[in-house]
């Protein structure tokens, strides 16, 4: 084959669909065609690649390794094609995955929780994947050059083509030692006095950080640097520096005492995407959770059996 026009696309979509349940009876029922017709479509594109795709056996199909080839990329060009469905659909078509960009920082617990709800409203229409995004800056491109679906950023965008909303946010707060937090009368002094610990890799919150403590006449004498929260957990509780963390009400700070300055520190977290792609289900389904937590009511589903459900595993394998 020199060309694309080549190539049957009925054929390779039906190879697609059924490398995905690795069976020729469910295949079928996808397609909505016989099994035996689907069976030979199968054999005539393994022909014309002159490639084995599947191994047959009694146990039913199992895709060789070429095959499992030829599935990755084949799943790539029916993503896209979905996609290219959904946005100028008046149905919803779903059938894609989603990649959501997650900026590093130390608010990453609210971020995943975020995500994690959204994966249980898109789970029927595909799968979801994270992705570390180093900054805003990185997200904002990566978003543009469509490397990832939305993401989440301590930063609102600037760019006009990208919409945002705040999805929550989390009170920051100092914390050191118990022992360490009752020999200080003035908790101003812990800061200043005993090693402050910034993160070498969260500069935006760093900045943050320093211009609160700025405006409550603190300067910390000596700062060091660290990107292992457990390091800097373990160096606290013995007394060593001082940190800054989330406050989470559901986590538990055995041996550590927080605190904070006369104001709180409020950092948000912000999703954004691109306006253009507001008609596919994947945002969608992302303004309608931004909506449910803005409006402080819970949309998260508790069928523990949803994703037995909706990747359609049959009876014989359930108990």
């Amino acid at each position: 084959m020199k060309s694309l026009k080549e190539i049957n696309w009925n054929q390779l979509y039906a190879f697609y669909e059924v490398a995905k349940v690795q069976s020729l009876k469910d295949g079928a029922k996808v397609l909505n065609i016989a099994p035996s017709t689907l069976s030979e479509q199968l054999k005539k594109l393994e022909t014309k690649f002159d490639t084995k795709f599947f191994n047959r056996s009694s146990k039913g199909l199992a895709l060789t390794t070429e095959g499992a080839k030829l599935f990755e990329r084949s799943k790539a060009i029916f993503e896209e094609g979905n996609k290219l469905l959904d946005h100028y659909s008046d149905d919803i078509v779903g059938g894609y995955a989603v990649s959501i960009g997650i900026e590093e920082t130390i608010l990453t617990s609210l971020s995943t929780e975020f995500a994690s709800q959204y994966w249980d409203l898109y789970t029927k229409y595909g799968s979801v994947n994270t992705v570390k995004q180093v900054s805003h800056e990185a997200m904002v491109d990566n978003l543009l050059q469509n490397n990832i679906d939305w993401g989440i950023s301590v930063r609102k965008p600037k760019r006009k083509s990208i919409n945002y909303a705040e999805i929550g946010s989390f009170e920051v707060v100092f914390c050191c030692s118990e022992e360490l937090y009752e020999k200080f009368k003035e908790k101003k002094d812990i800061l200043i006095n005993i090693p402050f610990v910034e993160s070498s890799w969260d500069r935006n919150l760093n900045k943050l950080i320093y211009k609160y403590l700025r405006s409550q006449q603190v300067i910390p004498k000596e700062k060091i640097c660290s990107d292992h929260i457990g390091f800097v957990k373990n160096l606290c509780r013995r007394g060593r520096c001082v940190m800054y963390i989330p406050l989470n009400p559901l986590e538990s700070y055995d041996g550590l005492k927080t605190f904070k300055l006369d104001e709180p520190i409020k950092i948000s977290l912000y999703a954004i995407w691109k306006k253009s792609e507001e008609s596919l289900i994947s945002i969608k389904l992302l303004e309608k959770l931004i909506e449910s937590k803005i409006s402080n009511v819970p949309f998260r589903y508790e069928d523990v059996d949803l994703q037995i459900e909706v990747s359609d595993v049959s009876e014989d394998k359930l108990r």
